[in-house]
């Protein structure tokens, strides 16, 4: 079940450390060196041969929402776009069904990352996804703290229970004011149905929740930048 949308998470924002001041936003080269990082990593032999997106992929970082999911998929990774696998795909049907404009894609909305970077596969079938195991998820869980602390989001989303655990250790550890709003999703795959469904009628009503929670993120971007009439029409809905 997901997070409300504007509920600040964990109580333990209080006794926060301190973000590096080398990955804040006065610093316009801190991301693309913290994705140089990224790129280069090869700490998990499980993961051999570090199967990654490319630098580009990532999307937006200017509308200050971070999506995050569990780990990329094969379909997404050979189609070198996030989020276009079956999963993913719902995801961005939802967004495309709010209508906007200027928002149609995943990569116009938000800046997308996993809690794990590398695709994990089956050793014997490079072509198949598995869950990433605990020890990758450790090794990567810096990457996802240097993310937050750099792009400073004032909401992330989260689809599944492992971004969501990892998203809340990780702002558990940095200093961000505002606290991002956590909005959290259960796994949008195929074979996630039966969680889905403890919390949703139907995959459908899943879909435009999803739908309805862009629609009020778009809502505030507009009304910050320069109160769109588009909101009144569509927020509501």
């Amino acid at each position: 079940m997901r997070a409300r949308v504007g509920t600040p998470i964990h109580k333990e924002a209080q006794r926060r450390v301190p973000a590096d001041a080398e990955s804040t936003p006065q610093h316009p080269g801190a991301l693309r060196a913290l994705q140089s990082r990224i790129a280069a990593c090869t700490l998990c032999p499980s993961m051999t041969p570090w199967r990654q997106f490319r630098p580009d992929v990532y999307g937006a970082r200017s509308t200050g929402y971070l999506l995050v999911g569990e780990a990329p998929g094969h379909i997404s990774l050979m189609k070198g776009r996030r989020f276009t696998g079956p999963a993913g795909m719902l995801i961005r049907r939802a967004l495309r069904s709010v209508g906007h404009p200027r928002y149609r894609d995943l990569e116009d909305l938000f800046y997308m990352t996993d809690v794990v970077k590398c695709h994990p596969a089956a050793a014997a079938n490079p072509a198949s996804n598995r869950s990433p195991r605990q020890t990758e998820i450790r090794a990567c869980s810096g990457y996802l703290v240097h993310e937050i602390q750099v792009l400073q989001p004032s909401a992330i989303i989260t689809f599944g229970k492992t971004a969501a655990a990892q998203v809340t250790s990780a702002l558990a550890t940095v200093s961000l004011t505002p606290v991002p709003r956590l909005i959290a999703f259960p796994h949008p795959s195929p074979r996630n149905q039966v969680t889905i469904r403890k919390h949703y009628a139907s995959m459908q009503a899943f879909e435009r929740d999803i739908a309805a929670t862009f629609r009020r993120l778009i809502a505030r971007l507009e009304q910050s930048r320069h109160g769109s009439t588009w909101l009144a029409a569509g927020a509501s809905r």
